[in-house]
C-alpha cells in the first residue's frame, strides 16, 4: 500500500476566528473521560493523512494496514463495530499511553468537538453532545481557542472540513454565521443569568402555538423546566438550532426552519419539564440532546400547530396517549404546514 504524495489531497484551509460559529460556550462546558468507549465505537478511525498521521501510526502499528481503507478523500482504518483497535481493557487510549495524546488520530484527538463544517470561508465548529457527558463548570472548561489549536494542527480538509450544502456557501455562511452568533450569545447570557433564586417560569416563554398544541393532544398546559435543565438546555440551543437547519429531517427550505425554531425550542422545553418529572432530577446536556431529536417530529408540529390542528383533526380522537402516538406516526414531512 502506498502513502506517496500524490495520492493525498490538499490540505484544510485555515480557519478564521472571525467568521466561526461555536455552537457551545467558551470556557464553561467541561468533560472528563470515564473510559465508557461509547466514542471509541464505530466502523472506523478518521486519520489526518495529509498531515503525516497515516505513516506514524502504521509505522508504530504495522498490524493496522492490513485495515486501511480510502474513500474519496478520506483515509480510516477499520474496526469492529464493539470498539477500536486501540481502546482497551482499562477504558484508555493505547496510542495515547503508548505515545501521548498528541499521537491520537485526528478524528479522535477533537473529539468531542470534531463536528467540524465549511460553508464557503465560514466554519461552523459543533461539539457531539449525544455521546461525550459535557456539562457546565468542572475544573477545565474548555476554551475555544484551545479547540481551534487542535483543528490547526489537522492538515487533512477530509477530518476539518466537511462541506455544508449550500446554492451559494458564501453568502449563506455569513448569513448563518452572523444570525447564529446573536442567538448564541443570547442564549449563553440567558444561561448565565439563571440560578435557584430565579423564577424559572419568568424565564421561560411559551408561544400560544405551542400553549394550544399541549392543549389539544396532551389536555394540559406546558410545564416549564427546573433551573439545572433550563441551564443545560440553554447551552445546548445554538447546537440544536444548527443540526435541525443542516441535519437530515429537512421539513421545509430553511428560511421556514429558522423562523420555526424559537416555537420548536419552547416545546422542547415542554417535553423536558415532563422527562424531569418521570426522572425526578434534572435532565443532562446528553438526555437532552436524545430528547430534541426524538420528538423532532412534535416540535414541528407544535410550532406550526394553527395550521396543522385541522390537517391533524382526525387523529385527535380518544385518550392523550393515543393521539400523541397518532400524530408521531403522521406523515409530518408531507404536511403543508409552512
Amino acid at each position: 500500500m502506498t502513502t506517496s504524495p500524490q495520492l493525498l489531497y490538499h490540505r484544510a484551509p485555515p480557519v478564521d476566528p472571525e467568521r466561526v460559529l461555536f455552537t457551545f460556550p467558551d470556557r464553561i462546558l467541561s468533560y472528563r473521560c470515564r473510559g465508557c468507549g461509547n466514542c471509541c465505537k464505530g466502523h472506523g478511525i478518521g486519520i489526518d493523512a495529509t498531515g503525516g498521521e497515516l505513516e506514524r501510526l502504521t509505522g508504530a502499528y504495522p498490524a493496522l494496514i492490513p485495515f486501511l481503507r480510502r474513500r474519496g478523500s478520506t483515509w480510516t482504518a477499520f474496526n469492529p463495530r464493539d470498539r477500536c483497535w486501540f481502546f482497551d481493557d482499562a477504558g484508555l487510549c493505547r496510542v495515547e499511553t503508548d505515545h501521548g495524546r498528541a499521537a491520537k488520530p485526528a478524528s479522535c484527538r477533537l473529539f468531542p468537538f470534531n463536528r467540524i463544517f465549511r460553508l464557503g470561508t465560514f466554519t461552523v465548529i459543533d461539539f457531539n453532545s449525544v455521546i461525550c457527558p459535557l456539562h457546565p463548570g468542572g475544573d477545565a472548561p474548555v476554551a475555544h481557542a484551545d479547540v481551534l489549536a487542535d483543528i490547526a494542527s489537522v492538515a487533512d480538509p477530509a477530518v476539518t472540513g466537511t462541506p455544508l450544502p449550500a446554492t451559494d456557501p458564501e453568502s449563506e455562511g455569513r448569513a448563518l454565521v452572523l444570525r447564529e452568533r446573536t442567538v448564541a450569545a443570547t442564549c449563553f447570557s440567558a444561561a448565565a443569568s439563571v440560578s435557584a433564586s430565579v423564577s424559572v417560569s419568568a424565564s421561560v416563554s411559551v408561544s400560544a402555538s405551542v400553549s394550544a398544541a399541549y392543549a389539544a393532544v396532551l389536555d394540559r398546559p406546558p410545564r416549564a423546566p427546573s433551573p439545572t435543565t433550563l441551564i443545560h438546555a440553554h447551552y445546548l440551543t445554538p447546537s440544536m438550532r444548527f443540526n435541525e437547519l443542516y441535519g437530515p429531517r429537512q421539513y421545509a427550505a430553511r428560511d421556514a426552519v429558522v423562523r420555526a425554531l424559537p416555537a420548536m425550542t419552547e416545546a422542547w422545553l415542554a417535553f423536558a419539564a415532563d422527562g424531569e418529572q418521570l426522572a425526578q432530577r434534572p435532565l443532562t446536556m446528553q438526555e437532552l440532546t436524545t430528547l430534541w431529536s426524538e420528538q423532532a417530529p412534535l416540535l414541528w408540529v407544535a410550532a406550526h400547530w394553527e395550521r396543522a390542528e385541522p390537517l391533524l383533526a382526525p387523529l385527535l380522537a380518544g385518550p392523550p396517549a393515543a393521539r400523541i402516538a397518532a400524530v408521531k406516526a403522521a406523515p409530518i414531512r408531507n404536511l403543508p404546514l409552512t
